[in-house]
């Protein structure tokens, strides 16, 4: 078990949490955490923003996304197994 402090920063109250628990989930500053409370206990659980490929690749460069010669003659090959069943 870990002891963390509440310290006081300007006008917030906050406590910091250890590196090796934000490793362990995988966690960073800026990482949005849900705050309840149950039993009189504090929970944080991590938020986990599910993207969709849409959202993905919005941020990828347009000339990434574009075919090379060698993807449109790997389209256009023939199949050479069961691909098309």
């Amino acid at each position: 078990m870990t002891q963390v402090a509440i310290r006081q920063s300007g006008g917030a109250n906050i406590i910091s949490l250890p590196k090796v628990i934000l490793n362990t989930l995988h966690l960073q500053v800026g990482s949005n955490l849900e705050l309840t409370l149950e039993d009189n206990k504090i929970i944080l659980r991590p938020i986990i923003k599910k993207f969709t490929l849409e959202e993905l690749l919005a941020g990828s460069p347009k000339q990434a996304l574009a075919l090379t010669e060698e993807d449109k003659q790997w389209l256009d090959a023939p199949a050479v197994g069961k691909e098309n069943q």
